[in-house]
């Protein structure tokens, strides 16, 4: 048990960085197109879609891409929806780029 414990300690600490620097960048840019409460909101938006990862099959790079792309769907969703007139239209192709480059295993 406490090898398990360790080797799981040992994998947050590696993958933990990455994380942080994509969230960071993310948060960043939505701050500077569309303020600090769109942010706010985004930061939430991409702590949910990572929980819905299933990340442990893919090269972890291209997992928090694919946490940001599909927090970037959401963002846009909120501040373009009305403008949009069917928004499947518009997530359709943008999930199928993200699953094509994204499903690679490990």
């Amino acid at each position: 048990m406490q090898g398990i414990k360790q080797d799981c300690v040992e994998l947050t600490a590696q993958l933990l960085p990455g994380a942080e620097r994509e969230l960071a960048a993310f948060a960043l840019a939505v701050e500077e197109l569309f303020g600090g409460a769109q942010a706010r909101q985004s930061i939430e938006d991409w702590m949910a879609e990572l929980e819905l990862m299933d990340w442990q099959k893919r090269d972890v790079v291209l997992v928090w891409r694919q946490v940001t792309v599909a927090s970037a769907i959401r963002l846009a969703m909120r501040v373009n929806a009305p403008s949009l007139k069917k928004p499947t239209e518009f997530l359709n192709p943008v999930v199928l780029a993200t699953s094509l480059c994204c499903d690679k295993a490990v």
